[in-house]
């Protein structure tokens, strides 16, 4: 089996409203792509995700597995303002379909991930 992953620009997602965010995310993992974005989602993005996906779960989908990694480098002024308006200042996101991804092993700063069906 080929597992196929895709490397997402932070700008793709930027461009996009939340809604949209979720459904190109969403149309990609159905199509059995592991995701990596080069921001991490806010907690309220991910509930979001995991919300939709629980709605779409059937027939072949059955779900997603998603981790992310936020930077914990310096926290200066400028980031703390900038979390505390909602926004990201760097970080990566991992996200998969559960039906091929079997293990994640998540470090304070790396992600492991164990893929196959």
């Amino acid at each position: 089996m080929t597992i196929e992953i895709e490397f997402i620009s932070s700008n793709v997602l930027l461009k996009k409203e939340s809604d949209e965010k979720i459904k190109y995310i969403l149309d990609k993992v159905k199509k059995n792509k592991i995701l990596v974005v080069e921001e991490s989602m806010s907690a309220l993005e991910e509930s979001r995700l995991i919300e939709a996906t629980m709605k779409q779960i059937k027939g072949k989908f059955s779900g997603i597995e998603i981790s992310t990694l936020k930077d914990k480098g310096s926290e200066g002024i400028k980031q703390r303002l900038i979390r505390a308006l909602g926004g990201n200042t760097g970080g990566l996101t991992v996200i998969g379909p559960s039906k091929i991804i079997r293990k994640v092993k998540k470090q304070p700063q790396s992600i492991s991930l164990l893929a196959g069906e």
